[in-house]
């Protein structure tokens, strides 16, 4: 009988151990992991992140769901929808500033790259990344700060459950033409 126990023991410190080290959360008993800064101190854009980092390791709700889990069975995985979620509870201008950046960085992605976003892919793609983070390091730190604040504001809103914004059709479609309005040409066209 006891021998039975200590190996009940053994293989739930071997389940909680394996669900730690992939990803799966904290061992109890354990601080929930924190979000760390990418960016190298010497980026343009180190203290942009560490202040979202900060904000985001302030949220313990966050946390517990998000950090440390920068693999493909974690956040990568979920980060779309958790975003799509996220995003219907923020105001129109804050989404309208996050498009504006992004139609800032996709025209400084390699080819390959920009393809990547248009195509079905691995959400945990570490080259898309990289070129995404060269893309906003070469454009001016508020495309990469009004990108970082909707990024934490959607994560919050699906975290804590905010309720979506009413829908308003006609601002929906002005946000969509936007882009394809700073595009001259067929390729503004097809945008918008």
């Amino acid at each position: 009988m006891k021998k039975l126990v200590w190996l009940l023991v053994l293989v739930a410190v071997v389940v909680g151990a394996k669900q730690y080290l992939s990803g799966g959360g904290s061992l109890p008993g354990m601080a929930a992991p924190r979000f760390q800064n990418m960016y190298a101190p010497t980026s343009p854009l180190y203290a942009q992140n560490q202040a979202f980092v900060d904000r985001a390791n302030a949220d313990e709700k966050l946390r517990e769901r998000f950090a440390g889990k920068m693999t493909s069975k974690g956040l990568f995985a979920e980060l779309r929808l958790a975003l799509a979620r996220g995003a219907q509870s923020l105001d129109g201008p804050m989404v309208i500033s996050a498009t504006r950046a992004m139609a800032a960085v996709i025209p400084r992605l390699p080819q390959r790259s920009c393809a990547k976003l248009m195509r079905p892919r691995d959400d945990f793609d570490p080259e898309l990344e990289r070129d995404a983070r060269a893309a906003f390091e070469r454009l001016p730190a508020r495309h990469h700060r009004n990108f970082l604040e909707y990024y934490l504001r959607a994560l919050q809103a699906e975290v804590h459950d905010a309720p979506r914004v009413a829908q308003d059709p006609a601002a929906r479609q002005r946000a969509l033409q936007h882009p394809g309005e700073a595009y001259p040409g067929v390729f503004g066209e097809r945008l918008a």
